[in-house]
């Protein structure tokens, strides 16, 4: 009967495990190629396996909100993500963030482009 048991609780313990997706607050800095800050904010992003999504509550540096949702994949380090309906009109955006190359560089995050049609930015993500 204990075996029983224990091999049940067991069972049970995994699944939930593999079921709970992990949720983090990430800082959320966009710039634009030339270094000008546009938007500071926050990311609150969940990760199942390979999987990517989330919400970002960010402010525009002239202090209008900007939020849209995440949706992405994360391979070989590599974080692709598309940002989706973005309330200051970009669309189409596809951002693909990666930890920082340059050696003289100490991170705790990622940094990539984004690419929204023919305009890109740049965003640095801090955990």
């Amino acid at each position: 009967m204990i075996k029983l048991t224990l091999g049940t609780l067991a069972v049970l313990c995994s699944l939930s495990a593999v079921a709970l997706a992990e949720t983090k607050s990430w800082n959320i800095t966009e710039e634009g190629v030339s270094g000008i800050k546009s938007a500071q904010g926050e990311w609150s992003v969940s990760t199942d396996g390979d999987k990517i999504s989330g919400t970002a509550t960010m402010q525009l540096t002239n202090g209008n909100p900007l939020s849209y949702s995440l949706e992405g994949t994360v391979k070989d380090s590599v974080y692709t993500v598309n940002l989706e309906k973005r309330t200051d009109g970009k669309n189409g955006c596809v951002w693909t963030g990666h930890a920082p190359t340059n050696d003289q560089q100490k991170s705790h995050g990622l940094i990539g482009e984004a690419v929204c049609g023919s305009s890109k930015f740049i965003i640095r993500a801090g955990f």
